[in-house]
């Protein structure tokens, strides 16, 4: 699997960064798509053909992995879009609103919106949604309309060993423990949202990727802490990538 990183909180040289995540996986399929246009932008500057583009996953509603959306759709054309049916909860990060800034009525218009519930497989990608719910890794600040947020909306996927998570809201530990109970997986991408977790707990998931024995390309919301923990228990399973960057796994 070839994956290319459109967007990310840190950028090579000559890229863009913001808070976000984009990944192109294989030419054909897209993995969020950032806060803005950046991931578009780092898209044409690699020479990326927007006409190869068959598909796009959404892993949930927060701005900084649909906020591009827009900008990759009058890009690409009419493509189907994947993205669970309540990822479109008025969703708050305390009480700033952490949505789209656009009409998602917009998004309907140019493109096949596909609304899912629960595990499902789609041209070889298992989505994995049902994660059991650990309520000490859920961030508190996230809310819908002032209800804590369990991000029943998160999608990750897995294909050929890789899996890939947006944020991994629901614990990457735990996503990672459900997932390896039908599959082998040999490698995660994504972020893993430990930014403000605790050495306890960051020490504890590196210790699980390590009794696994996977590769990780720890991304976006993993946080500097948590990277250079990994880097340092990990080696050289542990990859460290930025915007621009192509990965084959």
């Amino acid at each position: 699997m070839k994956i290319t990183i459109l967007c990310n909180d840190i950028a090579k040289v000559g890229f863009l960064s913001e808070h976000g995540l984009s990944l192109l996986i294989d030419d054909e399929t897209i993995f969020d798509a950032g806060s803005t246009n950046v991931a578009v932008k780092n898209a044409e500057k690699l020479g990326i053909d927007f006409s190869r583009i068959k598909r796009i996953f959404v892993s949930h509603g927060h701005y900084d992995h649909v906020g591009g959306l827009l900008y990759f759709l009058r890009k690409i054309g009419k493509v189907d879009l994947y993205i669970h049916r309540k990822a479109l909860a008025p969703k708050y990060s305390g009480t700033r609103f952490a949505g789209p800034s656009y009409d998602w009525r917009d998004i309907e218009e140019i493109s096949n919106v596909h609304m899912l519930d629960g595990d499902v497989v789609i041209d070889g990608f298992k989505l994995i949604n049902k994660v059991k719910f650990n309520p000490n890794v859920i961030d508190k600040r996230f809310n819908v309309n002032g209800i804590q947020d369990t991000f029943e909306d998160e999608i990750n996927l897995f294909k050929d060993g890789i899996l890939l998570t947006g944020c991994a809201h629901r614990g990457i530990e735990y996503i990672l423990e459900e997932v390896s109970k039908n599959h082998n997986v040999h490698t995660v991408v994504g972020g893993f949202h430990l930014k403000d977790s605790s050495k306890t707990r960051i020490e504890r998931v590196a210790i699980k990727f390590q009794k696994r024995g996977v590769k990780v390309v720890p991304l976006h919301c993993t946080g500097k802490t948590a990277t250079e923990f990994f880097k340092h228990i990990l080696k050289e399973k542990c990859i460290l990538k930025s915007a621009g960057d192509v990965i084959s796994v």
